[in-house]
């Protein structure tokens, strides 16, 4: 858990407090059940690339498909790319603060710009810090998302499962916050807004199978999903065309600040083995240029001394 110290006191704490640094009371969001689940499947987890893709929000994206006799064999040559935005949005109490309970929280599963992503997914698992009463929640419906009361921030997990059970499952990792970036539990808060921490990722799907590739489709069409919790629907970001058109537009100017240095070191290279060639080659005709010379030399050598042996016979 990655909360700020709470500053020392001498008043006397009951023992259930004293185990608990957030609040034990669970609240189920509505429209999920909350059960308790093991977290021992095999995962594939995704490395947070909060803010960097620049696939678009809204369904799953997808390249050509081939047809299938039935559909539960693999589509050959086929990925489908399905965005989603992970996250919490915490809320200062105020006035209803106390020592154990200073924010409300919301951990969140949700598309982009609200998609049902109950199409390809079976259920959502939430793992919280272990000093909840029930630090595992899992939802098989929308709105994927849990809110609970504390003054701790802490990481949590978010495992996804999806209804294809021969894809593995997906592990999601996030830091709850609580407080703004600067700001500790011992600085005086007196903000009303929000304080957001939000990913957004791809998961991407190679030749999945027939079913599953139509519930990925599904996505972008089913109706909207709203949160539980008119607050936090209102907070929430949307991922617009707008915004993925920027950032291919920065993308493409990286890469072409990054081939311009490419060419220019390419000529550099290319500059500098022509002149490693031409000393190369000034070097070879050097070394002919002497070895020519002194079979001259030895040539001329030899011929004197042949025509001085005859003189001395005759």
């Amino acid at each position: 858990m990655t909360a700020a110290n709470k500053r020392a006191s001498t008043k006397k704490v009951d023992d259930s407090k004293k185990d608990h640094q957030q609040s034990t009371t669970p609240t189920p969001t509505e429209g999920g059940t909350t059960t308790n689940s093991s977290n021992a499947d095999a995962m594939s987890t995704i490395t947070s690339t909060a803010q960097n893709s620049t696939s678009g929000g809204g369904g799953p994206n997808n390249t050509t498909t081939t047809s299938n006799n039935n559909g539960n064999d693999p589509l050959e040559k086929t990925t489908a790319c399905v965005p989603l935005v992970y996250g919490s949005m915490a809320f200062y109490l105020g006035k209803k603060a106390d020592e154990y309970s200073t924010h409300r929280w919301t951990l969140y599963l949700r598309g982009p710009n609200n998609e049902d992503l109950s199409t390809c997914v079976a259920k959502a698992i939430f793992q919280l810090h272990p000093s909840f009463a029930q630090p595992v929640r899992e939802l098989t419906t929308p709105p994927f998302e849990v809110t609970e009361k504390g003054w701790g921030e802490f990481e949590a997990q978010i495992k996804i499962v999806w209804k294809d059970p021969k894809e593995k499952p997906t592990l999601l990792t996030h830091g709850i916050k609580l407080y703004p970036s600067g700001a500790t539990n011992i600085t005086p808060t007196t903000s009303k807004e929000p304080v957001i921490a939000e990913n957004y990722d791809e998961v991407v799907f190679t030749n999945p199978t027939e079913n599953f590739y139509k519930q990925l489709m599904r996505t972008s069409i089913a109706p909207k999903v709203q949160s539980a919790e008119p607050t936090i629907q209102a907070a929430f970001k949307t991922y617009a065309d707008e915004d993925d058109f920027q950032k291919l537009i920065e993308a493409q100017k990286f890469l072409e600040k990054e081939l311009t240095a490419v060419k220019e070191r390419m000529v550099f290279a290319t500059d500098s083995l022509v002149k490693v060639e031409e000393a190369l080659r000034e070097i070879q005709e050097a070394k002919k240029a002497s070895s020519s010379s002194r079979k001259s030399k030895s040539s001329s050598s030899g011929g004197g001394a042949s025509k001085k042996a005859k003189t001395s016979q005759s």
